[in-house]
């Protein structure tokens, strides 16, 4: 499913884009404000600030200790201390003379890590500035001349928000105030708390401003957001696809106003639909959002071109789960024109990217047997990779081990297992060094990538080695299982499996039983809760269970699993 239009007008992007930047370069503009910076090229041992401007150097001193114990009390990972130092950068730049106000909002934001692997320090930061410029723009009214309003007002502009928090809370108790006033106030303290870090104080507070006020779009969209950010889709459906139908009459009459805003809710409204398992209604969603956004685009690439490329990612992984690689494929293509161009523009900012799209397109170009285009695609991808990781290892090597690793797979598949060998051997000592910084966050990746060597290893009759590395990434994955239970279910049953095959081929049936057996037990739990996704695999471990059987002799269990698996296949491909 390719849209044809793309190269239209994406040829052009990197120069319509430099274009303006000149222009922006030869205007003129006031002095910069000097704004205080973490380095987040040398966090792996500390913090420090690579520009202090008029901040005592003691209290620098005393930031960059208390952030680094911040993190080491949440075991932050490498990649995750250079994400929350650009975090840190992001909120200095908020109120650059504030910076004892700001410092402990920040140190506030390290925690936010703990037990979240994944979370994404730089995006909620993105939010935080947003969220901070709206609650400001917001409190400009003075609705009456209740003294405390002021008060609050500057509150909110000094940063003290606990004391704005008070205050409003205190405006909020006031007998006879106007359902409008009340849900302004209410929407107000909402946003203080969300920046206070306290979640479900906001929701609180948004929900009972958009009941008193459903038509106000500015609480809906927020209070959908919180929604979804607590995990809330079912709730936040609604709101969303309220909002979404509101700004497409409004786009009809004032599009330059109202048509960002649509393409907002819509490509909302498709990562809501994903959540939910709504594969059909996700695909329209985006569909439409594209639309949008691409109009959005060919007016002002620089500020959507961006948008354009998330949204066929995220379209492109929504055919890639949904076992449509062809489909995938087209998209991650169109996607990947648009990250070149914006490489041109910018390459520190979107060439991780793009190596992403292209890892992500190898892996689907080796589903579909193309295997020169995925080693093409992961050949780019790796290219990328390194000179990023040359640049700042914390934040990208985890990538460059995903895309070796990748590349091991794809040449053990075509039979080159020398060079998977060296691909899935590189891959490993990177994530070695990861799994010891971060056993929770990147034990399991070392697991497969074990498990990956073992499969090679006893292709090429090793299969002494290839035990070890079995049994290597079983003892990596059992403490993560007891940790999260049900979470690495799978992995353990695959390396199971293999174990159980290498086992069998080794004559030492009474230990290929045993793995067998607990693998078939966890594919039976993973198929139950998802028949389409497990079945297959059930089927196969009790296909080599029953095999296993007849080798010794014993027919009645070996009968009994293939019947089994009979049936699980029989239910595989039933209509």
């Amino acid at each position: 499913m390719t849209n044809r239009r793309a190269h239209r007008w994406l040829a052009s992007l990197a120069m319509a884009q430099a274009a303006l930047s000149a222009a922006a370069a030869d205007s003129a503009s006031p002095p910069p404000v000097c704004v205080p910076a973490l380095s987040a090229n040398d966090v792996e041992h500390g913090f420090r600030f690579e520009r202090g401007c008029d901040v005592e150097p003691r209290r620098l001193a005393r930031f960059a200790l208390d952030a680094e114990r911040a993190a080491r009390r949440v075991h932050l990972s490498g990649r995750e201390r250079v994400a929350f130092a650009e975090a840190a950068d992001l909120m200095f730049a908020v109120a650059p003379q504030a910076f004892e106000r700001v410092a402990p909002l920040v140190l506030t934001l390290a925690a936010q890590g703990a037990g979240r692997p994944g979370f994404d320090f730089v995006a909620f930061a993105r939010n935080w500035v947003a969220r901070y410029g709206l609650l400001l723009r917001q409190m400009r009214v003075i609705w009456t001349d209740d003294p405390l309003e002021p008060q609050a007002q500057a509150a909110v502009a000094a940063l003290d928000l606990d004391t704005a928090s008070t205050l409003l809370s205190a405006e909020l108790i006031e007998p006879g105030a106007p359902v409008e006033l009340t849900a302004s106030r209410s929407f107000e303290a909402g946003l203080v708390e969300w920046l206070r870090f306290s979640p479900k104080r906001s929701l609180t507070f948004m929900r009972f401003a958009h009941a008193m006020q459903p038509g106000d779009a500015d609480i809906a969209e927020l209070y959908g957001d919180l929604l979804e950010e607590m995990k809330l889709p079912e709730q936040a459906q609604p709101v969303v696809e309220a909002l979404a139908l509101r700004y497409r009459a409004l786009a009809q009459d004032k599009p330059d106003r109202w048509r960002p805003r649509y393409a907002r809710e819509l490509t909302r409204l498709g990562h809501l639909y994903v959540e939910l398992a709504l594969p059909q209604d996700a695909e329209m969603a985006y569909l439409h959002a594209l639309g949008v956004t691409w109009g959005l685009a060919r007016e002002r690439p620089e500020r959507y071109g961006p948008d354009v490329a998330a949204l066929f990612e995220a379209l492109g992984a929504l055919y890639r789960d949904a076992d449509r690689p062809g489909d995938a494929i087209d998209i991650y293509r169109e996607a990947l024109k648009l990250e070149r161009a914006l490489v041109q523009y910018d390459a520190a900012a979107y060439s991780a990217g793009l190596a992403t799209t292209l890892n992500d397109l190898g892996v689907l170009y080796a589903t579909m047997h193309r295997a020169d285009d995925a080693q093409r695609a992961y050949a780019e991808a790796l290219g990328l990779q390194r000179a990023l990781v040359r640049e700042n290892a914390l934040a990208h090597r985890a990538a460059l081990a995903r895309t070796l690793n990748n590349l091991g797979n794809l040449y053990s598949d075509g039979g080159r297992l020398d060079d998977a060998e060296q691909a899935y051997g590189e891959a490993l000592s990177i994530r070695r060094l990861l799994a010891r910084e971060s056993p929770s966050q990147d034990g399991a990746d070392m697991a497969r990538t074990l498990a990956n060597l073992g499969v090679l290893y006893r292709k090429q009759g090793r299969a002494q080695q290839a035990e070890q590395a079995y049994r290597e990434a079983l003892r990596t994955l059992q403490p993560l299982e007891r940790a999260a239970p049900g979470t690495f279910s799978a992995d353990q049953a695959r390396v199971l499996n293999n174990l159980g095959v290498l086992l069998s081929k080794t004559r030492r049936p009474s230990e290929a039983e045993g793995a067998y057996r607990r693998a078939a037990a966890l594919y039976a739990g993973l198929a139950k809760k998802q028949p389409a996704a497990y079945r297959a695999d059930y089927a196969r471990v009790l296909g080599n269970l029953a095999k296993l059987y007849a080798e010794m002799g014993r027919r009645r269990e070996a009968q009994s699993a293939q019947e089994a698996a009979s049936q699980l296949r029989s239910a595989e491909h039933a209509p």
